[in-house]
């Protein structure tokens, strides 16, 4: 079991996890929005690239900062990744020892949601099997059976566990950062 602290202490092991996208627990208990969804379309504006590439780094500071208030040294880092034996299209999760990410929570059903990667243009979204206790994103309760896009931030909860999404690329900003 891979810690963020691990991560933290010896940098060099985020390549155990590839390029993978992960989960990281939530150090605590309770869910904090971290990514707020914009309130709707962005303004048209003309900016210039480096105007954009400056932006979007701006941004991804800001979102590494708080996720460190989240995230601990003894929080648990799971990639994105089917186990060599699943049986499912897509990354599982639950209590089951057949899922793709195994959740020893009572309030996890057996196969509690699914992963899909590269689906509609989005990298990662999260959809809800149809458990008993439902799956959140940033405390919004998915419809069953429904594909909900994630962006790196996102609070994922299934049943009590909370988890943070994040993108292989914001984890390495983590890392670099030493914070946790």
């Amino acid at each position: 079991m891979l810690t963020f602290g691990d991560l933290v202490r010896e940098p060099l092991r985020i390549a155990e996890l590839g390029r993978a996208d992960v989960l990281i627990s939530a150090e605590g208990s309770g869910e904090v929005v971290v990514r707020e969804k914009p309130a709707g379309p962005p303004a048209s504006t003309m900016v210039f690239m480096h105007e954009t590439i400056a932006m979007m780094k701006a941004e991804r500071a800001e979102q590494v900062d708080k996720l460190r208030g989240v995230v601990g040294t003894a929080s648990i880092v799971v990639p994105l990744q089917k186990k060599p034996e699943s049986l499912w299209d897509h990354i599982t999760v639950g209590r089951a020892s057949t899922a793709d990410i195994v959740i020893s929570d009572p309030a996890t059903s057996s196969v509690h949601a699914h992963f899909a990667l590269g689906v509609d243009d989005h990298p990662v979204s999260v959809q809800d099997v149809g458990s008993s206790n439902g799956t959140f994103v940033n405390r919004k309760a998915l419809q069953p059976h429904v594909l909900t896009p994630l962006a790196s931030g996102d609070c994922v909860r299934f049943g009590q566990s909370v988890f943070y999404y994040v993108s292989h690329v914001v984890l390495a900003d983590m890392v670099k950062a030493g914070k946790g």
